[in-house]
């Protein structure tokens, strides 16, 4: 008795030929990577020179937000030593919703 399985379009079958070509894909360039820094020397340390410049952009953003965080913290310190009629009100952020039942 023959079954018709359709074998070729099962999710397993889908898997391996995305990870085989993938795997293909990834190897050729490596490949590729390998031929341009075996004829550019210099590009390693560009990538050296690469790597080391995003990590300094994102450690200079992350020292901006937290300075930008720093400075929210001052202007929440500073606003509850204040009295309330010496506020400006820019600092002035005490909304209230009362609900009467």
């Amino acid at each position: 008795m023959y079954f018709n399985n359709n074998i070729s379009n099962s999710f397993l079958t889908r898997g391996h030929r995305t990870l085989t070509w993938g795997t293909v894909l990834l190897g050729t360039v490596l490949f590729l990577l390998a031929l341009l820094i075996f004829a550019y020397p210099a590009l390693i340390a560009y990538f050296i020179a690469a790597v080391i410049l995003f990590a300094g952009l994102s450690a200079l953003a992350i020292g901006w937000k937290l300075w930008r965080l720093r400075n929210e913290i001052t202007k929440l310190e500073k606003m509850e030593d204040d009295p309330f009629f010496n506020r400006s009100p820019e600092t002035h952020r005490g909304y209230f919703t009362y609900i009467r039942w």
